[in-house]
């Protein structure tokens, strides 16, 4: 019982499994151990004896010996002498058994004694291993001690942990409905936001109007005073704004940080050096080619979302972009101020451009929606369903009636704004990502995710040739390839850092520039050909030329 209450556990278990081989192991010997000292009792009793029996013997030899010297042969007493005799020769012949026995008794006490020893050796062996044991109880026991310890001090950490992880989650609880909370105010306050712009963009719009009235009662006038003067066309002018032969850049000229974020979309303005870029950090930024040296002019900060496309009008006047914020809008080169927000599509806005001269634009969503604006009407004036999410758009004609648009459906499809659905389709091997139109508007320009360019006439419509190239790759949704001004080339980015030129007459890799770091996603020829725009995903622009 003191021993059950000293130990506990395995302890206990472990001691009475050795009371138990202890107990065994003695029954197992008891009887051999008992029938030896039975043995070594009787050796006693007989060694006893046989020492009785000498001495009697001895006795009764000088007996024998004193009658044989004293009594002659026919006295009276030759009876007793035969008793004698007798006597001793059955004396005799119990000694010899008992020798006999003595001689089996000395053998089974060896046998037993080379047994008591074997088996004292296997008690020796298995106290040595009752005492290694033992040891390793000892052992066992200060390893458990130490182990218990851990394991209350983990129970403690754990106990700990929980509570911190319980406080936690009450304060993540609350967090989220801040979270939640300020979420819904910022969703109100951006709509409130939108809808101070809108006011703000028709009351602009209003006053641009009222303007552009007063500007062009002012340029009648002027035109009915000058109608009556003679006057003289400067040809050199016109001629300048006319690329003949576009060069192949070798080297960089110039680069700089163009944004905060990746650089999405590049444009030339038509008739000299200035150019507009947009990005990921929501900025419109026009810059002037100066002294081989980029001069940011203005930034428009109006944008709430990532920027992804660009366009002049034809008389370089306005600069239209679309955003992932679900609008497009307008500003004025001059001092970058807003004329124009064009909200109604429910998606991000990735392409829009100017119809023509007509003051129209139309904008491609990811809404699945082409849709046609009238800027002197501040409103959407037809909506057209197209089928797939709209990557890029282009207009085929000066009369803005004929307008192709490139789909996340592989579908490059051309549309009559004279009729109501699509006259033409055609399917390429992956998703559309731009699409550009030649000088002479026969020839349409498309990249793909397939990561290949493909030209398709549209005389034949079909596609006649396809640009592809190793290590070229498209590495994203937005990335516009372009034709050169006179028409010889056409460049796009890779996702390696590359920008490929090719050949278009022949489909032959004519150059590959290699300076930017990151993917290129927008290139773009100047008018007269001698300089390449492209920008990359790691905020870089840069300007390159043939010397």
């Amino acid at each position: 019982m003191e021993s059950h209450e000293r130990y506990s556990g395995y302890k206990w278990e472990v001691l009475k499994k050795l009371y138990h081989r202890n107990e065994s192991e003695r029954k197992r010997y008891e009887d051999i151990v008992l029938l030896t000292n039975n043995l070594y009792e009787s050796l006693d009793w007989f060694q006893k004896e046989n020492r009785r029996l000498i001495v009697s013997n001895a006795n009764l030899e000088n007996e024998i010996y004193e009658l044989q010297s004293n009594v002659e042969p026919g006295s009276a007493k030759s009876g007793e002498r035969n008793a004698v005799e007798k006597r001793h020769s059955v004396l005799q012949d119990e000694l010899a058994e008992l020798h006999k026995q003595k001689g089996e008794y000395a053998q089974q006490v060896i046998s037993l004694r080379t047994a008591l020893d074997e088996k004292e050796k296997e008690i020796a062996e298995q106290k040595a291993e009752i005492q290694e044991l033992k040891a390793s109880l000892t052992a066992t026991e200060e390893l458990l001690k130490q182990v218990q310890l851990k394991l209350a001090d983990t129970e403690n950490q754990r106990q700990f942990i929980k509570d911190e992880y319980a406080a936690l989650q009450i304060t993540y609880s609350s967090m989220e409905e801040k979270k939640q909370k300020l979420e819904k105010e910022n969703q109100d306050l951006l709509h409130h936001l939108i809808k101070l712009k809108a006011e703000d963009a028709d009351r602009m719009n209003a006053e641009t109007e009222l303007f552009m009235r007063k500007k062009q009662a002012k340029l009648q006038k002027e035109l009915e005073e000058a109608a009556k003067e003679p006057v003289a066309i400067d040809t050199n002018k016109i001629r300048n704004t006319v690329c003949l032969d576009a060069i192949v850049p070798r080297k960089v000229q110039y680069k700089f940080t163009a944004h905060e974020g990746e650089v999405n979309a590049v444009a030339w303005t038509h008739s000299d050096f200035k150019f507009a870029t947009a990005g990921g950090d929501r900025k419109v930024k026009m810059w002037d080619f100066v002294s081989g040296q980029a001069i940011l002019k203005g930034v428009a900060h109006e944008s709430n979302s990532s920027v992804h496309s660009v366009d002049f009008d034809t008389e370089e006047t306005l600069i239209l972009a679309a955003s992932c914020d679900f609008a497009s809008r307008i500003w004025s080169i001059s001092d970058m101020k807003i004329k124009h927000t064009l909200t109604g599509h429910s998606n991000k806005v990735m392409s829009a451009k100017f119809l023509g001269e007509t003051g129209k634009v139309v904008s491609g969503s990811h809404d699945r929606t082409l849709k046609i604006w009238d800027l002197r009407r501040r409103a959407c004036i037809r909506s057209i369903f197209a089928g797939s999410s709209v990557n890029d758009v282009v207009t085929s004609d000066r009369n803005a009636t004929n307008i192709v648009s490139g789909h996340f459906d592989r579908k490059i499809r051309f549309w009559d704004m004279r009729s109501d659905s699509s006259t033409n389709e055609i399917l390429l091997q992956g998703r559309i990502t731009s699409l550009d139109l030649s000088l002479d508007g026969y020839s349409l320009l498309s990249s793909s995710r397939d990561d290949s360019l493909k030209l398709i006439d549209f005389r034949m419509n079909n596609v006649v040739r396809t640009f592809v190239s190793d290590g070229f790759l498209i590495g994203c949704d937005w990335t516009r390839a372009k034709f050169s001004p006179d028409g010889q080339f056409c460049v796009c980015g890779s996702q390696d850092g590359g920008i490929y030129i090719w050949v278009v007459s022949t489909g032959a890799l004519k150059k590959v520039l290699r300076e930017h770091s990151s993917t290129v996603i927008a290139c773009a020829w100047s008018w007269c050909g001698n300089y390449l725009l492209s920008c990359d995903r790691n905020r870089n622009a840069i300007l390159w030329s043939e010397i």
